[in-house]
């Protein structure tokens, strides 16, 4: 089963790799979580295209939302906007809290970057939930790749199914 998880995800990165850089017809983000045992937190990257962030935050906002990086009105609507489609929990029901740190962009996508302090020396379970741009597109595919002790599990989340557990 996992063989088959793997095989597709892998397929859907390199669609996402060879496609022009232009215009996209596809519509995917891109986490990657890494606990880091010495400071006990996941350490979040999320990639998405710039355009899709831009509409979802102006949307949010009810204005035109211009990217960038070094304004502080967007990263308090990237915050916002983080804390209502993107959560983790190790028990369901209780989110962690969580903390944008910054965010950079990278040709048409934005990189962004989140702490997440989990305050326990391992981990048995993680509830992930990646609604990222789910509000925009009904064929948005939210791909979440795990990495805890160097094994990395990863999960696909579309449209009504954006929690995953994840089992380590």
């Amino acid at each position: 089963m996992k063989y088959k998880i793997f095989s597709v995800l892998l397929l859907i990165v390199a669609f996402l790799v060879t496609q022009p850089v232009s215009a996209h017809d596809y519509h995917a983000s891109i986490t990657d979580v890494k606990y880091n045992p010495n400071t006990q937190s996941l350490e979040v990257a999320v990639k998405v295209f710039m355009d899709d962030l831009e509409n979802a935050l102006s949307r949010q906002a009810k204005t035109k939302v211009i990217y960038s990086s070094s304004s502080e009105e967007v990263k308090k609507y990237i915050t916002e906007y983080l804390h209502k489609t993107l959560s983790f929990e190790l028990e369901k029901g209780k989110p962690l809290k969580s903390r944008l740190l910054g965010s950079e962009e990278d040709v048409d996508v934005v990189w962004m970057y989140v702490e997440v302090p989990v305050q326990k020396g391992t981990l048995a379970q993680l509830y992930v939930k990646n609604a990222i741009l789910m509000d925009l597109f009904t064929d948005q595919m939210n791909i979440v790749n795990v990495d805890y002790k160097g094994e990395t599990e990863s999960v696909l989340m579309q449209r009504g199914d954006v929690t995953k557990k994840l089992t380590f």
